[in-house]
């Protein structure tokens, strides 16, 4: 875990003025004139002007650090040591925005091949919202925010986990059909990586699968500022993923772990309530852990059931 290196109002200063288009052709891109300002050829909506950026297509804009946030998938602190290009001397006058790790270099050349997108997301919002019941728009805030889309080959709901550059790490598919059992996960080399979002509180919830994760949302959430809390889909029983996660996102102080609850398992374990007892034996000392186990199987379930999609047990 990183430590978090409190910069000063100078260093502050001279990251956030930094040049963007000079930053953009640092990575290869390409821009054009546009009047007194630059056009980014690969998003032509965002304009460039000295340290401040446009985007038209959103009525966004900000500085040469939110533009590797936004663009780049940089942590706020990864942002400033950038742009600095490591000339920094911190100070503790400053408050904490972010706590990063470096970036991993270990599999900086795996390449995950996309699923190619589908025109609309018909079929995914057909899926999510009539068939498991989740609101439109806990569905539209994440394929806005490019972590879910339709492909355009299978019309499969495609699920994407991304490290802090923005490289795509995690690839997941599942079938939009109500009698589909179609689930397929890449099997990617670095394996730390999971179906997550970063909203910025301490406040971590902990799932086995997005469904479950955005049920729970519109089911405890939706009437408060659940943009502003984190998420991680472990893709199953991965405790790999959810120690990469905290360890990568030093902010993290409490976890709340939500998975399956297993009292028809073929077997008779309930694999997620004793993954969720042991996790929480295992972070205890370093975290606030809780349990929040379903009343039915998963948080879909009772969801459906909420809404009258399906019989209460």
């Amino acid at each position: 875990m990183s430590k978090y290196i409190p910069f000063t109002p100078d260093e502050l200063y001279r990251a956030h003025h930094s040049d963007i288009k000079s930053v953009l052709e640092s990575f290869g891109e390409k821009v054009r004139p546009s009047g007194s300002q630059y056009e980014w050829i690969k998003h032509d909506s965002v304009k460039i002007r000295g340290f401040v950026w446009y985007r038209f297509s959103e009525r966004t804009s900000g500085t040469a650090v939110t533009f590797l946030q936004e663009f780049f998938g940089y942590s706020f602190q990864e942002a400033v040591i950038y742009l600095l290009k490591g000339d920094y001397r911190a100070s503790r006058n400053t408050t904490a925005m972010d706590y990063a790790d470096l970036p991993d270099k270990k599999y900086k050349s795996e390449k995950i091949i996309l699923p190619p997108k589908n025109d609309n997301n018909d079929r995914l919002f057909g899926y999510l919202c009539n068939y498991r019941g989740i609101q439109y728009s806990t569905v539209k805030y994440f394929v806005d925010k490019k972590l879910i889309y339709e492909s355009a080959d299978r019309h499969n709901i495609v699920c994407l986990g991304y490290d802090k550059r923005g490289n795509v790490k995690y690839l997941y598919q599942e079938g939009t059909l109500s009698f589909s059992t179609y689930k397929n996960e890449y099997k990617a080399p670095n394996k730390k990586y999971g179906f997550k979002y970063i909203g910025g509180s301490n406040i971590l919830y902990v799932f086995e699968s997005f469904i479950d994760m955005f049920s729970y949302i519109d089911l405890f959430l939706l009437d408060k500022n659940w943009k502003d809390y984190n998420y991680l889909s472990m893709g199953g029983l991965k405790y790999e993923r959810l120690k990469h996660l905290l360890e990568s996102y030093g902010h993290i102080k409490k976890v709340i772990i939500c998975t399956d609850n297993d009292t028809l398992s073929s077997d008779g374990i309930n694999h997620g309530q004793r993954f969720a007892k042991q996790t929480q034996i295992s972070l205890q000392s370093c975290y606030d852990v809780s349990i929040h186990t379903p009343m039915r199987k998963d948080f879909n379930e009772d969801l459906k059931v909420e809404l009258g999609v399906v019989l209460p047990l």
